[in-house]
């Protein structure tokens, strides 16, 4: 469901990803590494947030360069550091997610807004939210549409305890039908998830050199 193959990335002359390639089935998966080896760079990347310099991205058998668009509607994304959109309402935001995956904000995805307590948020701009409630908002927003591949960077950072035991049932849950790859040194939540452990060195293509103490 999500598959990449010899992805490469390098800024100021600095290579992060030296050649990644791996095929993930569903599931649920939590990169393991140290700080600065590229996890959140390669979760950006396989986003579509930031541009590879080689390599190719397929979601649910949909490369991710087509016109279409139809792999990024299969896909959903939560930084570590939520985007700036202090502008937007809360019910804005999930909104103009629906929009550009063309599909209603579900019943179930409201159930998920009540669940992290956000509904008294939802006509407050995100720039006056906490960071937490802007965290659990955009955890709520991946859940719009059918996405086949979540990708999430330290998903539990910031949230309460109500908020994180949520989400470990609600990881549980999806990855029976999706695949969730997740950046996370909280190894308990991980762990409670049902989430395998990849090692994120262990992506590395065999048959490329990798750049050794790189960090980003």
């Amino acid at each position: 469901m999500l598959r990449f193959e010899h992805l490469s990335k390098s800024y100021g002359g600095r290579r992060v990803l030296p050649g990644l390639s791996h095929d993930f089935a569903r599931g649920a998966w939590a990169l393991r590494g140290p700080n600065g080896i590229g996890k959140s760079t390669l979760l950006r990347v396989l986003a579509g947030v930031t541009e590879p310099d080689g390599g190719r991205i397929w979601i649910d058998g949909v490369p991710m360069e087509a016109v279409s668009g139809a792999a990024k509607a299969r896909l959903a994304y939560a930084p570590d550091e939520c985007p700036a959109y202090p502008f937007m309402t809360g019910r804005e935001l999930l909104d103009f997610v629906a929009w550009a995956k063309r599909c209603p904000v579900s019943s179930e995805v409201l159930g998920i807004v009540e669940r992290f307590g956000l509904e008294r948020h939802l006509g407050t701009r995100c720039g006056a939210m906490s960071l937490g409630t802007q965290k659990k908002l955009m955890l709520a927003a991946a859940w719009i549409g059918t996405p086949a591949v979540l990708l999430f960077d330290e998903p539990s950072n910031g949230l309460d305890v109500d908020a994180r035991a949520v989400l470990i049932e609600l990881v549980a849950q999806k990855r029976r039908q999706a695949v969730v790859l997740m950046s996370t040194h909280d190894h308990a939540f991980a762990q409670a998830a049902g989430a395998d452990i990849i090692e994120f060195a262990g992506l590395v293509d065999p048959l490329r050199e990798a750049a050794p103490n790189i960090h980003t």
